[in-house]
C-alpha cells in the first residue's frame, strides 16, 4: 500500500500529473490561460492586418489605374505618330494635309490630369499610418469567443484526423496500430509524471504586436501600471515618504496643476507640504481645499494654503491639520489689578506654530468679524480682561442688544443697553476724544496716557444695529481716536458696506477675523485677492454650541505685528472667572474716567489756573457730533440732545409753550457760569430764522 501513495495525487505522481494535464486541457478548452493582455494584443494584432489588407487591396487598385491610363496614354501616342506619318506621305505627294502637327502631339489632358490625382491619392496612402482602436471590455470579450471558437474548431479537425488515421492503421497493420497506442500512452505517463513533479499552470507567451503604437493601448504589456487609489493621510502614520504620496494621489484625483509634491515636514499637528505648482496660482489650489480634504480624510477646515515665498510664486505650502493644533493651549494668564499698563503690548492668543500673537490696545481701534458660534464673546472678553487689568485703561460697554460684556460687565465705567444709549454714549465718547485732543500741550502728538487720564475702550457690540447716526459718530471717533487714547473695539457677524458703512477696513488697526463669510475676508483684510493669499477665516467651522466646540476661538488677524495669514487661537475664559475677576478689581478700586484738565497744556488767556471742560460744554460738543458734526445747531436741536442726555435737568419745561426760550436762557446762563461766552447766531431756515450755536464759537471759547 506504501508503494501505491507515490503515485497518488497527494505526493505529486502520475495520477496528480494526470489530473494537472486534464485542468491544464480544461483550462485551453476554455481560453482560461489566455489573460485580458494576451486577447488585447490579438485583438490589435487583428486590427493591424484588417487594415494592411484593406491597404493592400486599395493600393493594388490604385496601381492597376494608374497602370490603365497608362497604357491609354501609350495607345493615344501611338495613334498620333501613325497620324503624323500619314500627313509627311501625303505632304512628298503634293496633297494637301495641313501640315506636321496638325493634329498636335503628346497625351491628352485629361488622362494626365487622372494620373495625377491617382499618383496623389497613392502617396497620400503611403503617408497614413494604422491607428489602432481603443479595447473596451467588450472588445475584450468578443476576442476571447474568437479565440475560443477556433481552438474548438482546430481541437475537433486533430481529433477527426487523428481517428481517421488510427482507424487506416489497424486496416493496414494491428500491430503498427497496436504499437502507436503503446507509445502514446508511454507518452502521456511521461508527461503526467512531469507534471506531477511540478503542476504549474501553463501561460503562454503573450502574441507580439506587429506594430508600434503611438501611445500605450490599455489592456497590454505597453499599459503602465494602474495608479493607485488615494488613501487617508492619516493612514501615512508618520512617515514622510507615504505622507507625499498620499498628497500626491490626493492633488492628482482633484487634477491639481501640480509639477511636484515635496517632502513633507511632520509638525505637531499634522503635516507641512511644500509644493510646486506647474501653472495657476495658489489661489486656484485653494479652491481645491474643500475637495482635497475629502480626499485625505480631514476636517474641511483642516486644510490650508499660502504663497511660501514672496520671490517664487510657484511655491505654495500646504498645511494639513490631522489632529486639532489648539487641543492644548496655554494656561489663560492671571492679572491682579491694576497689574498692567495699556500701552504694553500682550497676547490674545496663539499661532498654529506656538507664538504669541501681542497687540498694542492703547490707540487702537479693532474690529471683529465672527459667525454665530466663531467665539466672539471669547475674544472679547479676553480683550476686556486685560484692559480692565490695567491701571491706566477704562471701558465702556455699549451693547444695542443688551448683552455687553456680560460677566466683565461689573468693571464698566459706563453702560449702554438700546440703540439710542449707544448712540448718546458714542456722542460722548466723540466729545471726550475732541476735549483730549483740545488739552494737548504744544509739543505733543497723542495724549500722554496716565492712571489720571485712563486710555478709553468702548466695546461695541452688533455694530450694525446701532443707528445711522451711531455709525456715523462712531467712525469720526475712530479716525481720531488714536491721538485722544478713545479707541473702539467693534463686533459684527456681517462686515459689509452696508451694514458697516465705510468703517471697514480702514480704520481699524487691528482686524481680527473668527468664523466669517466668504464675502467678508476681502473686505476686513483689505485685499480683493485675500483668499488667495491664504485668508481663510470662511472655512472654519462655528460652533453649534457648548457640547460641540468645533472651531470656536480660531481666527486670523491682522494687526500692525502681524500681516501672514496664520491660523491662531484665543483661549476661553470661563463666565465664573471672569466674573471673579471683576469682583476683585472693583474691589481693588477701578481708575476713573474724568474730563481733561489743561495741565500741560497752555494757562488759558490772561493767565489763572486750569480748568476742566465744563459740562454743559461736553454736552453741547456731544450735541453736535450726534449730528456729525455741523457748522451750526439750532437750540431746538441742542435742546433734543439735552433732554436725553439729563431730562432732570432740561425736561421741566416740556409741555409749556416758552421751552425753548428757557432752555435757550439756562444754556447762556451756564455757560457764563463756566467762564464761556460763546454768543448765539441765526440760521436759515424754511420756518424762518431761529437761534443756535456755531461748533467753531464753543470750540474757540474752550481753547
Amino acid at each position: 500500500m506504501a508503494g501505491t501513495g507515490s503515485t497518488s495525487g497527494r505526493d505529486g505522481g502520475i495520477g496528480a500529473g494526470a489530473a494537472h494535464l486534464r485542468a491544464e486541457w480544461g483550462r485551453w478548452w476554455r481560453t482560461e490561460d489566455w489573460t485580458d493582455t494576451h486577447v488585447a494584443h490579438y485583438v490589435l494584432n487583428d486590427q493591424y492586418r484588417t487594415w494592411m489588407r484593406f491597404q493592400q487591396r486599395n493600393r493594388a487598385e490604385v496601381q492597376q489605374n494608374i497602370g490603365l491610363l497608362k497604357e491609354q496614354q501609350k495607345f493615344q501616342r501611338q495613334a498620333q505618330m501613325m497620324q503624323m506619318n500619314a500627313q509627311r506621305q501625303r505632304h512628298k505627294r503634293g496633297g494637301y494635309g495641313g501640315g506636321y502637327g496638325g493634329g498636335g502631339m503628346g497625351a491628352s489632358p485629361a488622362i494626365s490630369f487622372r494620373m495625377m490625382q491617382w499618383a496623389s491619392l497613392q502617396m497620400r496612402m503611403g503617408q497614413k499610418e494604422f491607428h489602432h482602436l481603443e479595447i473596451t471590455p467588450s472588445m475584450l470579450h468578443i476576442g476571447r469567443g474568437q479565440v475560443r471558437s477556433r481552438r474548438h474548431l482546430a481541437a475537433t479537425a486533430w481529433i477527426l484526423g487523428l481517428g481517421s488515421v488510427w482507424a487506416g492503421l489497424w486496416w493496414v497493420s494491428a500491430t503498427a496500430a497496436l504499437l502507436l497506442a503503446l507509445a502514446a500512452v508511454a507518452v502521456f505517463a511521461i508527461a503526467a509524471a512531469g507534471s506531477g513533479r511540478n503542476p504549474k499552470p501553463r501561460r503562454p507567451a503573450v502574441p507580439k504586436l506587429l506594430f508600434i503604437p503611438p501611445n500605450a493601448p490599455a489592456h497590454t504589456e505597453l499599459a503602465a501600471d494602474p495608479e493607485p487609489e488615494p488613501f487617508a493621510i492619516r493612514e501615512a502614520g508618520r512617515d514622510p515618504r507615504q505622507a507625499r504620496e498620499a498628497v500626491r494621489l490626493a492633488l492628482k484625483k482633484e487634477r491639481a496643476k501640480v509639477a511636484e509634491v515635496m517632502v513633507p515636514e511632520e509638525t505637531a499637528y499634522g503635516w507641512k507640504v511644500p509644493l510646486v505648482l506647474e501653472s495657476g496660482t495658489a489661489g486656484q489650489l485653494i479652491g481645491l481645499l474643500k475637495p482635497l480634504a475629502t480626499t485625505l480624510r480631514v476636517g474641511e477646515s483642516r486644510m490650508l494654503a499660502q504663497a511660501a515665498d514672496p520671490d517664487d510664486a510657484a511655491l505654495v505650502r500646504l498645511q494639513i491639520l490631522t489632529r486639532d493644533p489648539f487641543a492644548n493651549p496655554p494656561a489663560y494668564p492671571v492679572r491682579a489689578p491694576r497689574s498692567c499698563s495699556i500701552t504694553d503690548p500682550f497676547s490674545i492668543g496663539v499661532s498654529i506654530e506656538g507664538e504669541h500673537t501681542p497687540v498694542v490696545l492703547a490707540g487702537q481701534s479693532i474690529l471683529i468679524v465672527a459667525r454665530m458660534g466663531g467665539g466672539k464673546s471669547g475674544m472679547v472678553r479676553a480683550l476686556a480682561d486685560y484692559a480692565t487689568a490695567c491701571a491706566d485703561a477704562v471701558v465702556v460697554d455699549i451693547d444695542p442688544t443688551g448683552r455687553g460684556l456680560g460677566p466683565l460687565g461689573a468693571c464698566a465705567v459706563r453702560t449702554a443697553r438700546t440703540p439710542e444709549e449707544a448712540e448718546q454714549e458714542l456722542a460722548y465718547l466723540f466729545a471726550l476724544a475732541q476735549a483730549r485732543i483740545s488739552a494737548l500741550g504744544p509739543t505733543e502728538d497723542n495724549m500722554p496716557v496716565t492712571p489720571a487720564q485712563p486710555a478709553v475702550i468702548g466695546f461695541v457690540d452688533e455694530f450694525p444695529l446701532l443707528t445711522p447716526k451711531g455709525k456715523q459718530i462712531a467712525l469720526q471717533l475712530m479716525r481720531l481716536g488714536r491721538k485722544a487714547r478713545v479707541t473702539l473695539v467693534a463686533c459684527t457677524q456681517d462686515a459689509t458696506e452696508q451694514m458697516m458703512g465705510d468703517a471697514v477696513a480702514d480704520s481699524f488697526g487691528v482686524r481680527i477675523l473668527m468664523s466669517c463669510r466668504l464675502a467678508d475676508v476681502p473686505l476686513v483684510v483689505g485685499q480683493s485677492d485675500a483668499v488667495s493669499r491664504g485668508w481663510l477665516p470662511h472655512l472654519l467651522v462655528p460652533s453649534p454650541g457648548e457640547w460641540e466646540i468645533a472651531d470656536a476661538g480660531q481666527y486670523y488677524c491682522v494687526a500692525p505685528r502681524h500681516k501672514e495669514p496664520v491660523l491662531r487661537y484665543v483661549s476661553y475664559l470661563d463666565a465664573g472667572a471672569a466674573a471673579a475677576r471683576a469682583r476683585e478689581r472693583v474691589d481693588a478700586g477701578l481708575p476713573t474716567l474724568t474730563w481733561p484738565s489743561a495741565a500741560g497744556a497752555p494757562a488759558p488767556p490772561g493767565g489763572g489756573t486750569p480748568r476742566q471742560l465744563p459740562p454743559i460744554a461736553a454736552h453741547l460738543l456731544a450735541a453736535f457730533a450726534t449730528h456729525s458734526d455741523p457748522e451750526v445747531l439750532t437750540i431746538s436741536q441742542l435742546a433734543e440732545y439735552l433732554l436725553a442726555a439729563d431730562p432732570a435737568t432740561w425736561g421741566k419745561w416740556e409741555g409749556k409753550t416758552n421751552r425753548l426760550l428757557m432752555i435757550g436762557r439756562t444754556i447762556q446762563s451756564q455757560l457764563k457760569a463756566a467762564g464761556l461766552t460763546v454768543a448765539t447766531v441765526r440760521v436759515d431756515g424754511p420756518r424762518g430764522r431761529p437761534a443756535g450755536y456755531r461748533l467753531a464759537d464753543i470750540q474757540g471759547a474752550l481753547s
